[in-house]
């Protein structure tokens, strides 16, 4: 009687960069978004600035409630 074998797939690690490699493909997808989302419009740009400083309270809120000094002075 043959018996089965069980044999685990090599999973090999992703190749590793050197920490002094730039990955331009990032940085333009990066840039490309960036300039999807710039405006000019006055209200979209004080509805975000609103909404970041809601984000920056409530993290100082947070911070503060667990005895850690504020991030957004």
């Amino acid at each position: 009687m043959k018996q089965a074998t069980t044999s685990q797939p090599i999973i090999m690690p992703p190749p590793q960069a050197p920490s002094d490699a730039i990955d331009t493909a990032t940085l333009e997808l990066l840039a490309g978004w960036r300039l999807q989302d710039a405006t000019t419009d006055p209200e979209q740009i004080l509805a975000a600035e609103r909404e970041l400083a809601e984000f920056k309270k409530a993290m100082n809120e947070n911070r503060t409630t667990a005895g850690e000094p504020v991030l957004y002075p």
